[in-house]
């Protein structure tokens, strides 16, 4: 409480841990908040942090599925040069295909209908985090009209250094057959006999273990803005967040190169949440919308796959997803003091996802966008 210090707090913490699986090893933090005034505080925190994995990720029972490939080899010919070819003709069920179609066919069942068993790995290590975060809140409650306003902005950069992950099939299938490495290619099962709507030398099934990965990285800009006022008897309420991306990627594995994975599905640029609600003794209204930016399909897997009659590749603009804003509606009664009825509607204005079927990577469409449409529901409240 001085001039130019109101509040000033700086705090840090230290922690050891030791794990019979990993070992033993420390984290840490250090950060500070001033407040040169009562309307306005700064705040930041650097902290080096560590997660041991754990037990699902080391011991668990593997578990199968089924998902979609992009395969390395599709369209080689017998007279076809480069690495990648080379790797592909050396496998005989992949030549038999050749043979018989006159370079190598894939079905939409044999891109489409892959096998795939996911599995825990005893030998993973820990993974190491380095965060910083800072930013402002500003809460002017020196003047009278916005003393219930609240608005702050935080960047925040976080690198993740042998970050646990599962290895996707297309980093399988690309480190096998692109890069030639042939560790990688005892996770992969291709057929020796054509099957149903199964083609021969078809990717029959990928084992995808969990490794430590090269790293993991995002960096963006956050936002929130909430105020409330009474207003015709009751409470109106305003709150809204944002979030906006500045950097989000990965390195697959130790020496890859970075994968800038921004604005690709499942890491849109932007997001968003608008709430409105007004609420008496007896009466409320919410109205709530979430905002998904636009996002793109991961164009250097997919592109080969859909090669115009041409030839030529499909201009990017086919693998992008516009944005999509869902609003939810909800409106409560309180019939008595103890009792409230309240009805609403979920995404209200009936918005489609794109449509994507399956999976797309190592995303399921379905827990990013809405996949039943617009419906509504009823209930009641009792407080006792």
């Amino acid at each position: 409480d001085l001039p130019f210090f109101k509040a000033l707090t700086l705090r840090g913490a230290y922690r050891l841990s030791d794990y019979s699986t990993v070992g033993s090893f420390s984290a840490w933090n250090v950060g500070g908040e001033w407040a040169p005034t009562s309307d306005i505080r700064f705040r930041a925190v650097y902290a080096h942090a560590v997660r041991a994995p754990n037990i699902g990720e080391l011991f668990s029972a593997a578990s199968s599925g089924i998902t979609s490939i992009t395969d390395p080899c599709q369209g080689i010919t017998l007279t076809s040069t480069g690495s990648t070819a080379a790797n592909c003709l050396a496998v005989p069920s992949v030549v038999a295909n050749i043979n018989a179609n006159g370079k190598f066919t894939l079905t939409p069942s044999d891109q489409s209908g892959v096998g795939s068993v996911s599995g825990a790995n005893p030998n993973i290590k820990q993974e190491t985090g380095k965060t910083f975060t800072a930013g402002v809140v500003i809460n002017p409650r020196s003047i009278n009209a916005l003393r219930n306003l609240t608005f702050t902005a935080d960047y925040f950069d976080i690198q993740l250094q042998g970050a646990i992950s599962r290895l996707s099939t297309t980093t399988i299938l690309n480190k096998c057959y692109v890069q030639g490495i042939s560790d990688f290619c005892q996770f992969i099962t291709r057929r020796d006999q054509p099957s149903g709507a199964f083609s021969i030398g078809s990717v029959q099934q990928i084992f995808t273990t969990l490794v430590n990965s090269g790293g993991a990285f995002t960096r963006g800009l956050d936002f929130t803005l909430n105020y409330h006022q009474a207003v015709l008897g009751g409470t109106a309420t305003f709150q809204g967040s944002w979030t906006h991306l500045l950097k989000n990627g990965v390195v697959p594995l130790q020496g890859d190169k970075y994968d800038n994975t921004m604005g690709e599905f499942g890491n849109p640029r932007d997001k968003a949440v608008l709430t409105l609600d007004w609420s008496s003794d007896t009466f409320g209204l919410t109205v709530t919308n979430q905002y998904i930016g636009k996002q793109m399909l991961d164009y250097e897997n997919f592109q080969t796959t859909y090669v115009l009659a041409d030839g030529s590749l499909p201009p990017k603009s086919l693998f992008t997803l516009g944005a999509r804003v869902y609003t939810d509606v909800q409106v409560r009664f309180d019939v008595k003091k103890n009792w409230q009825f309240y009805l609403g509607a979920k995404n209200a204005f009936d918005v489609k996802m794109p449509p994507l079927y399956g999976s797309v990577g190592n995303f399921n469409p379905s827990t990013i966008y809405d996949p039943i449409g617009r419906r509504f529901y009823a209930g009641f409240r009792i407080k006792m």
